[in-house]
Order: structure tokens, then sequence, then C-alpha cells
């Protein structure tokens, strides 16, 4: 993947479109990125990064606005790359989701959303591939081969991480190189062959319990039974335990068996005892209850006889009890009748209408019936007075009708009253709206000039604000690098200490490098120099002391430590001057009370206007809905004018027709009663009237049926046997009495026919004949006690059958448990089987068991990738070190801990491995520089082999001496083979001279400019 051309706009710190031909920057194959600090050096890689990848690189995404704050407010972000992958040409074209001011209103902002566009050059012209930033994403991806966390491990190198990453221990590794190779799919293996060991050994416990609960169930089942003496000691396996069960339980269920078939033999001849005894007594009891019988029968004879004779003297009275029933029924009811008839006639003739009526109808002729007369002339004024009270009931809706004409009346005068005020409300609504309007307009007068400054004096604040925090930012950043001073100056003469101890102490151990060797001579023994076994004369030290090794590599490691403090110090002071400076660009000098006095003033002017701008909103909004006001009052006033006509003419159309109708209804109407009270008062007349003259009529058919019933009832006692009706009620009885003389003679009746059967019956006939045998009949105490004893076997013998089929059952429950068991002990051996190989190769994946490194798969393989990554960073770091250090690979234990991922540096002049962190600043500088080439090299080749043909190598050259920086260099020549194109991030002056080619970052108050100079023609 080569880089061609990058465009940005209003992108980070860049406001203007600024454009970088890295063809024409990269044709000598290695450039220079420089620049002050907070140019934006870093912001052209992640215009890279983003327009590949949608995304900026690790923590700078989170909290970072990408889009420029230098930038007009109408500038859309963009960032264009044109590269080439594959032997293909693309161009991606990205905007970031950002606030663009809104074009209707003018007012606020509106979201703009993310774009992106993807073309791909074909046959000379460019051509759209996708515009979706999901499509784009998967299309890039599958181009460049590499994750954005790969490509910046890959194309661009970060020394301080790879700095981290060589210095950090095994288990910080582990995070950065799972990311970067993608070890997913080997985890997922481990934890599936987890899970697959998980589930084999939830079948083995299972298969485990299965025979367990067979040999339990087994176990209880039998000791159910068998005394703790019988039950047989536990067998060498559980099918011999069981089968040792088995013929325990059936000797046992056999005896049982035998004793309930003696104990039902010995029941049932004491049953036949039994059933004889009660028989015998039954039969005689039987005949004795039968002679009982026939002696009471025999003495309720006579009185049954008489019973007979007044039941039938009954009979004959019940004959004359309908007549005489008949008669005093018509008694009563023709007295009821002619209390009634009284009654009605009476209220009829006072209600107060009767008179009107009663005056008019005829006199009644002479010598008739006077009921008679009288109900004829009651029907004669009802039919009067109902012709009256058609002609009323015609006229009632006229009366309903007049009074809705008295209601409308009524609320059409309220109506018109109310429209009157209403109308004259309106109009003084109307008046003090237009004064209020015109004072709206003068106030808002005043306040037009005002509010107009609000944004001008909104950025003026902004700029206060930001002059007195850059002003407070600088005086603390001044005061932090005072503190770095101090503490570089502590770190620079302690450097200088112990690296004068280590010199002296190592110079010392050469001077007695003779008397060292001369110390490990032993007699017999070749000296290591000339070979001899004799030593006649060993060298003896100079100053009379000797420096070990031990000695001279702890002072050594102590000026290392020293050294990377020192270094470390140093960065920081540059940092910090860099710092200050950029802040002093911004007006950081500037005094803190001159700083803080602009800020109150812009405040206190931006607030005055705010508020004038807020009192002519209120104002401008009030005016609006005076205006508003006054014209739905003009609208309703017109509209109540229209509304009062219209209800004058109504009303008075309403009075002069309830004027004429009740004229009409008052010639027809009673004085002080309505035509409806008058209806009501005729209604009730002709009611009162017409149930008097049913009333009469009803008394005289009531007198005339109990004359009838009289003359029957006389010509039935004079064909009856009485004499007279005092007889017919003496002979009649009641009808308790009735009862209990029919059910006195029912029962003797039914005594008779019983005696009769039981005489035949073959109880008796058994009973006179064992009488006649002469037998002494058994006691019933005996025959007692030989049914207790029959009971008491009876349970015996039920206690023993079910004794023997518990006993049965159990022996078929145990004889079925054999195959089960079988069968389960089949299942429990395979399942162990497999459970002991699954789990063996989970333990081995996860670096359990037999695992002797404890290394788990996925750490094994990023161990592989660990160890080409070092292999590959070795050829360059001797490269650097003239051959002196190279990077090892180490997966042995420490302690407890896991094995896998553990990185050491061998020192060819010593000969020793140690560890990363004791190198210099310098020499970690190189060591993660050729770190991260070699990582490069094998995430590239872990890509499926993709060319990376543009790499950035991004800070750390400072802390090189010269020939390491020579030697370096010499490394980064060398990436060019094969038309690479490397860029170096760096602020060390000397690069600028070493490297002609450079793409300057610049920054300024409106935003960072790039501009591309060529050092040795001076070209721009």
């Amino acid at each position: 993947m080569r880089i061609h051309r990058l465009e940005i706009q209003a992108f980070g710190p860049f406001a203007g479109r600024q454009r970088i031909d890295f063809d024409e920057l990269g044709a000598q194959g290695l450039f220079l990125l420089n620049g002050q600090t907070g140019a934006g050096k870093t912001s052209v890689l992640d215009a890279v990064c983003f327009a590949l990848y949608g995304s900026v690189p690790g923590a700078r995404q989170n909290g970072k606005r990408l889009r420029s704050d230098h930038a007009e407010a109408t500038t859309a972000p963009e960032v264009v790359c044109e590269f080439s992958a594959r032997g293909r040409r693309f161009e991606v074209t990205r905007s970031p989701q950002w606030d663009r001011p809104s074009a209707r209103s003018g007012k606020g902002t509106t979201v703009q959303q993310a774009k992106t566009l993807l073309r791909e050059r074909i046959g000379g012209s460019w051509v759209e591939k996708s515009a979706r930033s999901d499509e784009a994403a998967v299309e890039l991806g599958e181009l460049l081969g590499m994750s954005l966390d790969q490509f910046t491990k890959v194309v661009l190198l970060p020394q301080g991480e790879f700095a981290a990453f060589l210095r950090a221990d095994a288990k910080e590794r582990r995070p950065l190189l799972q990311r970067l190779f993608n070890t997913q799919r080997f985890e997922a293996v481990e934890q599936a062959l987890a899970l697959d060991a998980g589930t084999a050994r939830t079948g083995y416990d299972q298969a485990r319990a299965a025979v367990e609960q067979l040999l339990r169930a087994a176990r209880e089942e039998a000791a159910r039974h068998l005394n703790p003496g019988e039950v047989p000691e536990e067998a060498a396996t559980g099918a011999a335990e069981l089968e040792q069960l088995q013929r325990a339980l059936a000797a046992l269920a056999g005896r049982a068996a035998a004793e309930a078939a003696g104990a039902a033999a010995e029941l049932e001849q004491l049953r036949r005892l039994v059933t004889e005894q009660e028989q015998r007594l039954g039969d005689h009891a039987e005949l004795a209850m039968l002679e009982e019988l026939e002696d009471k029968h025999r003495s309720n004879e006579p009185a049954c006889r008489q019973l007979a004779e007044d039941l039938e003297a009954h009979r004959r009275a019940e004959l004359l009890a309908a007549p005489i029933r008949h008669r005093d029924q018509a008694a009563a009811q023709a007295g009821l009748a002619r209390e009634q008839a009284g009654r009605l006639a009476e209220a009829a003739a006072s209600h107060p209408l009767y008179a009107d009526y009663a005056a008019e109808l005829p006199a009644p002729p002479p010598g008739g019936d006077p009921e008679e007369t009288l109900e004829g002339l009651l029907a004669e004024a009802a039919d009067r007075a109902g012709a009256r009270l058609g002609q009323v009931q015609a006229l009632l809706p006229e009366e309903e009708r007049l009074r809705a004409l008295a209601d409308s009346e009524a609320q059409l005068e309220a109506g018109l009253l109310g429209l009157s005020v209403e109308m004259r409300r309106t109009a003084e609504q109307t008046e003090a709206l237009r004064a209020e309007a015109a004072r709206l307009q003068a106030d808002l007068q005043s306040l037009q000039t005002s509010a107009a400054d609000v944004p001008d004096l909104e950025r003026g604040l902004e700029a206060a604000e930001a002059l007195a925090a850059t002003v407070t930012e600088h005086e603390a950043c001044r005061a932090q690098l005072a503190e770095a001073a101090g503490a570089r100056d502590e770190a620079k003469a302690l450097q200088l200490d112990l690296k004068e101890r280590w010199l002296d102490l190592l110079q010392q151990r050469l001077d007695n490098a003779a008397a060292e060797l001369a110390s490990r001579l032993e007699d017999g023994v070749p000296c290591p120099v000339c070979g001899s076994a004799e030593h006649p004369a060993p060298a003896g030290s100079p100053t009379g002391r000797l420096v070990g090794e031990d000695e001279e590599a702890a002072a050594r490691q102590k000026h290392g430590e020293a050294e990377a403090r020192l270094a470390r110090a140093q960065q920081e002071c540059s940092r910090l001057e860099a710092r200050l400076a950029a802040l002093a660009a911004r007006g950081g000098e500037t005094p803190a009370d001159e700083a803080e006095a602009a800020v109150e003033q812009a405040r206190t002017g931006l607030e005055a206007a705010r508020q004038a701008a807020q009192a002519r909103e209120r104002l401008e909004s009030q005016a609006a809905a005076a205006a508003a006001a006054l014209e739905e009052l003009a609208r309703q006033a017109a509209r109540l004018d229209v509304d009062h006509a219209a209800a004058g003419t109504e009303l008075r159309a309403v009075q002069a027709q309830r004027e004429e109708l009740g004229r009409k209804l008052a010639e027809l109407t009673p004085a002080g009663r309505t035509l409806a009270e008058h209806a009501g008062d005729l209604s009730a007349l002709i009611a009162a009237l017409s149930a008097a003259a049913k009333a009469l009529d009803a008394s005289r058919h009531a007198e005339a049926s109990l004359e009838r019933s009289q003359a029957e009832l006389a010509a039935a006692i004079a064909d009856s046997a009485f004499d007279g009706e005092e007889q017919v009620h003496a002979a009649l009885l009641s009808a308790a009495d009735l009862k209990a003389m029919q059910a006195e003679i029912e029962d003797h009746t039914l005594l008779g026919q019983r005696l009769q059967l039981l005489q035949d019956s073959e109880k008796v006939v058994r009973a006179r004949r064992d009488r006649q045998a002469g037998p002494a009949l058994p006691a019933a105490d005996d025959v007692e006690v030989l049914r207790g004893r029959a009971a008491e076997l009876e349970q015996e013998v039920r206690d023993r059958q079910v004794r023997s089929g518990v006993l049965q059952a159990s022996d078929r429950q145990l004889q079925s448990y054999g195959p089960r068991l079988a069968e389960a002990a089949a299942e429990l051996e395979a399942a162990r089987e497999r459970y002991e190989r699954i789990q063996s190769v989970a333990d081995t994946v996860r670096g359990l068991g037999e695992n002797d490194r404890k290394m788990t798969l996925t750490t094994y393989v990023l161990a592989a990738r660990l160890e080409q990554i070092a292999a590959a960073a070795s050829e360059r770091l001797a490269a650097m070190t003239d051959g002196r250090y190279t990077l090892v690979h180490d997966d042995s234990k420490s302690g407890n801990k896991k094995s896998g991922l553990g990185l050491h540096v061998n020192d060819a002049w010593t000969g020793q491995r140690r560890d990363t962190a004791t190198l210099s600043g310098g020499e970690s500088f190189m060591a993660s520089l050729a770190l991260a080439l070699g990582l490069a090299d094998v995430v590239q080749a872990e890509a499926g082999g993709v060319d990376i043909e543009t790499l950035f190598v991004d800070e750390g050259f400072g802390s090189l001496d010269e020939q390491a920086l020579e030697q370096v260099m010499d490394a980064l020549e060398g990436l060019r083979d094969g038309g690479r194109m490397v860029g170096l991030v760096s602020h060390v002056p000397e690069m600028k001279l070493r490297i002609p080619a450079q793409l300057q970052v610049a920054k300024g108050r409106q935003g960072s400019t790039v501009q591309l100079v060529f050092a040795e023609t001076g070209a721009v």
C-alpha cells in the first residue's frame, strides 16, 4: 500500500485546504515531517487514518472534535486520500459529522451527517465504487488487509508505545499482540474445549450417579424387608452385590407366601362354624317374633271394628260439606259487595265536579229499584264528563306550546341584554389594546440598537476568556518548567557521579585482570591462558584489592538507571519549554490582572446586550399578540351587532304569538286551574263514577248467588240420612283424627298379612323342626367369642398376604435392576474414557495438567509470533548497534507464572542476556524502533503479504548520540529498498540537515498550514 496524495480541509488544526503530494515528497525515499509542538504533525497522520478507516488512532479519538475550530462556520471538514494497493489505484473522500449553520432560519445549527466516497481509477478516469460508509469500509478492509490497530503499528510506528512494549512484562504484552494477530479463534478453541470438557464431566457424573442410584435403590429395597443380620456384605462389584440381595429377598418372599396360605385355610374352617351357629340363633329368633305378633293382632281386633263404623259415618257427612261451604262463601261475598258499593258511591258524590254534572241528569222514574236507578244515574254522569274530557285533551298541546313560547321569550330577553353588555365590553377592550400597542412600538424603537451587538460581544468574551486561560496555563507551565529543570540538574549530577564511579571500577578491574585470573588458578588444573598445570608465580593486584564482576555490573546498572532518569528529565524539560513557547505565542505573557479585567469588561457588556435582546424579543412577541387581539376584537364587535338585531326581531315575533294563544285557552280553563289540571280532575271524576256503578252491579249479583246457595243446601239435607245441619257437623272428623284412624286400621290389616307370610317362611319352619329335635341352642356369648376369633384371624391373614405381596413385588423390582445396572455400568465406563481424554486435551491447551510450561494455546501462538518479531527486529538492531545487541524471545517460566511472552536482549560485548529495561535511553529507542520494524514485517506477512510501500516513524531521535543516530539513519535508509517511502517525524535539528525532503507544518492564529521544502535546491 502506497500513499500518493493527501488533502485536508477544516480538519484538526488545519482551517483551509492543505494539499500534500507524497509522490513528490518521497521521490528520494526518505522525507522529514517537522514543525512546532502543537502545529499538527500528528494530525497529518490522523488524517491518513481517518480517510482509510473513518476513525483516528487510540485515545486521540476520545473527546476530540475532528472539525477544525479555526475554519469558517460554513466550511465542511473533509479529508481526501489517493493511494495504491494490490496493483489498483483508489481515492477515498471522508467528511465527519459536524454542526452546519442553519440555512433556513439563519439561527442555530443543523447536524450534517458523515459522508464517504470511494473511487477507483480505471482507464484514465475515476469510477465511483461506493458512497456508503459501511460498503466503503468493507472494500477498504479487503484492500488494506489489516485493521486500524494493525495499521497504526505497521504503517505508523509510534516509538513511545513500542518503548513501553519493550519494557513491559508478559502480561502487558499480551493484549497488544492479541489485537494485532487476531487470536480470537485460538481463544475460541480453548473455550470450546473447556466447554466440551465440562459437558463430558457432566455426562460422567450423571453416568456415575445413575449407577450409584441403582445400587442405592437396590440396597434400600432390600433393607425394607431384611433384618440387619440377613443383609449380605458389600461385594467387590455392584453386580455381585445386587445378585446377593436378590437371593436373600427371594428366600424371604417364599417363606412369607407359605405362612399366608396356612393362615387362610384355618380362617375358612372357623368361618363355616360361625355361620352354622349364627343361622340357628336367627331361626329361633324369627319364630319367637311370630308368636309375639300373633298375640298382638288378636287383642286389637274389637277396637278396629269400631273405628271402621265411625269412618263410614264421616264419609256420608262429607257429601253435604260442599253445599254448606258454598252457602258460607256466597254470604261472605254478598256482604263485601254491599260494603264496597256504598263506599264507592259516597266517594263519587264527594268529588268537586260531581254536582255540576248530577244537576243536569233527568229525575229517576218512580217505583224502580233504588240501586239499579242509582247505577244508571252514575253511568250517565260518567258519559257527560267523558265528552267534556275529550274537548279538554284536544287543547292540551296548545297549552304546552304557550308555555314554550313564554320560556323562549324569557331566554331571548336575557340574551339581548347579554349582547348589549358584551358590545360595551368589546369597545372598552379595543380602546385599551390600541393604547398598549402604541406603547410597545415606542419601547421597541429604544431597544433596537443595543440588542444588535450580541454576536460580536460573544466572540469578544470568548477571546478574552481564552486569553485569560492561556495566561493561567502559562504561569503554571513556567512553574512546572522550573521544577523540571531542577530535577534534570539533580539527575545529571547523579548520572555523572555514577558514571565516574562505574568507569573507575571498570578501570580497576581491567588493571587487575591478571590478578583476577590468578585468583582462580588451582594446582593441577591447566591455566586457561597458557595451559600449564603448574603455577609458579601467580600475578598479584597492583592496588591490593580485586574488583569483582558483580561489583562492576552493579555500578554499571546504577549508571544505566541514572542515565535513563536523566533522559526522561530532559524530555520533560523539552516538552515544557515547547509548551511554554506555544503559550507565549498565544498571549500567555499578558499580565494576569489585565486579562481578568478584559474578561470582566467583555462579560458585563455581553450581559447588558443579552438582556436588551431578551427584552426586545419579549416586546416583539407582546406587540404581535396585541395586533392579533385587536383584529379579533374587531371581528367580534361586527358579529355582536348582527346577533343583537336578529335577537330583537325574534323576541317581538314570540311575544305576539304568546298573547294570541293565551286568549284562546282562557275561554276553556276554569279559574285558578290549568288546562292539564282540569283534564286530571275530569279523569278522576269519570274513574270514581265508573267504579261506583260497577260496585252496585256486583252487589246485586252477589245477593242473587246467596239465595241460590241456601236453596241448594236445604234440598241436600232433606235427601240425606241426617235430621239437620247440626248432625252433619257432628259426624265430620278433623283431618288429624281421620288420618290417625285410617293409619290404625291399615296397620292392623298389614300385621295380619305379615303373620300369614311369616308362618310359611323357611326360617320358622326350620326353627320348629329344630325345636322338635331337641338339641340345645348355643349361648350368644359363645358365638360372639367365635366371631371375634374369626375377625382376628382374618386380619392376620390379610397382613400375611400383604407382606407376601410386598415381598414378591420387591423381589421383582430387584430382578429388574440387573439389566439396568449392566447398561448403566457400560455407559459409565464410556463416559469416563471420553471425559479423561477431553479433559487432558483441554488442560493442555489451557496451560494446565501435563503442560510443563503452563502455556495456553493462544499464548503459544503469540509466542511464535513474538519469536518471529524478535528475529526480524534483531537484524535491524544488530545493524544499529554494530552487532552488540540482539532481541531474544524467552518462553521460560518464572515461579508459578505462565511462560511464553518474555523478551530479553543479548549483549555480545559481555555475553550476558539481560532485561530490556536495563537499556539506556538511546539504546531503548534503537531497540523499540527495531522492534516496531520487525513487528511491521511480521504483521505484513500475517495480513497476506500486503506490500507496505509507505512508513511513518514518529519521534524518539533526540535520545541518540551522533554515532547512534548515524547507525539508525543507515537502517532507515535500508527501508527504502524496493521503492518504499519512509517519513520521519522529529524535532531534532540535525535531522533537518540530513534529510533534504521535508514536510513542514506551521501553526498560526488562523490555523496550521503545510508546505513541501527541499533543502538541497531550496525549492518550495
